[in-house]
């Protein structure tokens, strides 16, 4: 296929967390890599997209909700209308009806394998009829894309399981760590962070969102069993929405566990740099960002020994069984009783398998082949 090709890209969630972040480096390394491909790129808002992009890349408002009625209809009216050698979803929320060639991204198959009414705001009847639809969407989007894109071996198996696909449908393709985690903080800048915390002891530390599947309730168990002389301080870090303040109700009371809200780059590179270990006891993931983005500022990592967390850490972090409470509790015994990290040839080598510019240029040959 010629370099001329026309693809759209559906950014609308590039200011949501995770996702956003894993939109925001393809494109802005698409842009530094291809200069010929016309790409179409989506948007909610032209005035609130932030990245500054060369001539060939146009941005289309795309002011539909996902998930909804208007994606169904007026989003697959826009797309028609652009009529595109290929459309790229970076997750697999498609319109049913369109028919043109089209790729998807999936992250990890934790609502299908995970369902349960605690991961929802809705009542458990109108959480499961969301489940039905969303179980009924993925089949069609994954059976009919020319190529799934996803970030680990781990899901690929698992949707190579699920869904009886041949090996070559599903293309592995490793996220990246963004430059704006860096050991390359000042010492003001640092101070400010953790007097702003209130991180007056020792701090595991944990960033993220607060669905369930990651399994902050045995996380906070488990501390609480651990730091019964209370020497050290437990700090949850991620946007506050339904789940983190649930959260943070039922555990009001536990004076040793802070919970910081949205961390800027700066503060998470901070809160990485200065904890004892970073922390990550998710039961179903399909990558783990935050594993690499420690393991590159530095931080001693420990973690479930499930999904793809073996694959992502290798022999690089701490293991503990997710569900078990105990097991949490002295895989923290252990790893407080070593000294901190220092980077090994082994590591930085594991490291450079996790970069965006690899990451974007392995989406251009997906685009150019499909």
């Amino acid at each position: 296929m010629s370099n001329y090709k026309r693809v759209g890209i559906d950014c609308r969630m590039i200011n949501e967390s995770g996702i956003g972040r894993y939109i925001e480096n393809l494109i802005t390394n698409l842009n530094h890599i291809d200069n010929k491909t016309s790409y179409f790129l989506f948007v909610l808002n032209k005035e609130n997209f932030k990245l500054k992009l060369n001539s060939n890349f146009e941005l289309v408002p795309a002011n539909f909700s996902w998930h909804g009625f208007s994606e169904q209809i007026n989003f697959l009216k826009l797309l028609n209308t652009y009529k595109l050698d290929l459309y790229h979803s970076p997750h697999p929320n498609m319109p049913y009806f369109y028919f043109r060639d089209f790729i998807i991204t999936v992250h990890d198959l934790t609502m299908l394998k995970f369902k349960t009414g605690r991961a929802s705001t809705y009542t458990y009847p109108l959480y499961f009829l969301k489940w039905v639809v969303f179980k009924l969407m993925l089949t069609f989007a994954i059976k009919r894309a020319k190529k799934v894109i996803t970030v680990s071996n781990f899901v690929k198996n698992q949707i190579l399981e699920e869904f009886k696909l041949t090996q070559d449908k599903v293309k592995v393709i490793y996220n990246g760590v963004s430059d704006s985690i860096t050991k390359e903080i000042s010492q003001e800048t640092q101070n400010i962070v953790i007097k702003k915390f209130n991180l007056t002891k020792p701090f595991l530390f944990y960033v993220g969102n607060a669905y369930p599947h990651k399994n902050l309730e045995r996380l906070i168990m488990a501390f609480e069993l651990f730091n019964r002389d209370e020497k050290y301080q437990l700090f949850l870090g991620g946007k506050v929405d339904f789940f983190y303040q649930r959260l943070m109700k039922d555990y009001a009371n536990l004076k040793n566990v802070n919970f910081g809200g949205y961390l800027t780059d700066a503060e998470i590179s901070t809160l990485y740099l200065n904890c004892e270990a970073f922390v990550y006891p998710s039961i179903s993931e399909g990558f783990g960002i935050q594993i690499i983005e420690a393991l590159k500022v530095g931080a001693k990592v420990t973690c479930s020994n499930n999904s793809s967390f073996p694959e992502i850490a290798g022999k690089h972090a701490f293991y503990f069984n997710p569900f078990e409470i105990q097991d949490i509790k002295k895989t923290f015994e252990v790893i407080l009783s070593l000294p901190k990290n220092h980077p090994t040839e082994e590591l930085k080598i594991h490291l450079e398998k996790f970069n965006w510019k690899d990451s974007a240029q392995s989406h251009y040959e997906v685009y150019q082949k499909n």
